[in-house]
């Protein structure tokens, strides 16, 4: 059973390196391809401002000569952007999200809904004021609902037959570039008027567990007003009938209970993978024969070691004697001995480096009767320690 459980864990361990290489490399390639269609957007931007600029340096200098722009393909669209350009590159991070949306609460839990008042800060109808058609969380921009507008060219390939191939309609803008409008009364004269809301708070999180829903409030900071959320309109939802009738969906088909489990054996063994690697729970068949075979195992392996050579024999007897001893341990006599010896050793030892250098043959000096002679290192014998006692 062991050695089942093993397998298993192997398995999970090799499918989550799998799976751990393969979202890497799904994020590098993610990341590559946004960066190349951030430059081929950055380039096309380019090449089209500097067309525009030739453009209008032709037309002053050359007046009447100057070559026509509203010929060939961009005849029905002069000016018109490329598609490529309209669609965002990509899909932002977290933190450029909330980057944009840092006035309005972070990106997490906005503080927008479709149909708020906003303002525009940049773009040709900067100062408008116009309403939220929609909100992309994805890449945090907004369309204002007949603001922001241009002419967008589309590819040939992608227009209906009998279409015009330039198409009117809202460019998204960053939320970094709106603000929110709201009507606020004056305490000091009473008057009530637009107002330009800078920066917005969450307050009173309410989070519904059974749905999974989340409510707060969105509150001006310094003022402590809290601006009430866009009403939203209700569905008009028609009736089919083909549909299905709520009395049938609420109607009780089948009451659990403890005497019967909720679905038949056989379809638990679909339903789980009956071999599967990654199978965790068996049939107590199964299992009790796993664990027959590792008794087995167990038996015939003490079997094998009760089974031994004398030489075997004799090579345990001395390992467990030996275990039985212990470590050796050194006497006080001992260890008194050996600090004798390292005694004398580092003495000889100090005593041979003090001599001087050896001097010549001619005028060697042989020491009188009174003198000892002293021994070279090489004349000498060191003692050696002794061996500590078992």
């Amino acid at each position: 059973m062991q050695k089942l459980l093993r397998r298993v864990a192997t398995a999970e361990r090799a499918a989550a390196k799998r799976a751990k290489t393969r979202d890497t490399r799904a994020f590098k390639r993610a990341k590559m391809d946004r960066s190349s269609e951030q430059k081929d957007q950055l380039s096309m931007a380019n090449s089209d401002f500097q067309r525009a600029k030739q453009v209008v340096k032709d037309e002053w200098n050359l007046g009447p000569l100057a070559p026509r722009q509203d010929v060939g393909g961009a005849a029905e669209g002069k000016g018109a952007i490329h598609m490529a350009r309209y669609s965002s590159y990509g899909r932002l991070t977290l933190v450029m999200r909330n980057r944009r949306c840092q006035w309005a609460g972070g990106a997490y839990n906005l503080n927008l809904a479709v149909g708020d008042r906003v303002v525009l800060l940049d773009g040709p109808d900067k100062g408008r004021i116009g309403n939220l058609k929609s909100i992309d969380h994805d890449r945090a921009e907004v369309i204002v609902d007949k603001l922001n507008m241009s002419n967008v060219q589309i590819v040939a390939e992608f227009v209906p037959k009998g279409q015009p191939s330039i198409v009117n309609f809202e460019i998204p803008i960053p939320i970094s570039s709106i603000r929110l409008v709201h009507p606020i009364k004056d305490a000091t004269t009473g008057v009530t008027r637009d107002v330009i809301i800078n920066q917005l708070v969450h307050g009173g999180f309410l989070h519904d567990r059974l749905t999974g829903k989340r409510r707060w409030s969105r509150i001006v900071p310094g003022l402590n007003i809290s601006i009430p959320w866009p009403k939203k309109e209700k569905p008009d939802i028609k009736d089919y009938p083909c549909d299905t009738l709520r009395i049938d969906v609420e109607e009780k088909t089948f009451v659990p209970t403890l005497l019967q489990p909720p679905m038949p054996e056989s379809i638990i063994n679909e339903l789980r993978g009956r071999y599967s690697r990654f199978r965790t729970r068996h049939e107590p068949e199964y299992i009790a024969r796993l664990e027959a075979e590792e008794r087995a195992k167990d038996d015939r392996k003490k079997l094998m070691e009760s089974v031994r050579t004398p030489l075997q024999e004799l090579h345990r007897a001395e390992r467990e004697k030996k275990k039985k001893k212990g470590k050796p341990r050194l006497s006080i006599e001992m260890l008194e001995k050996i600090g004798e010896v390292m005694a004398r050793n580092m003495e000889r030892t100090r005593n041979a480096h003090a001599l001087p250098d050896t001097p010549d043959s001619s005028s060697s000096v042989t020491p009188s009767a009174g003198e000892a002679s002293i021994p070279t290192p090489s004349e000498s014998t060191e003692e050696t320690i002794p061996p500590p006692s078992t």
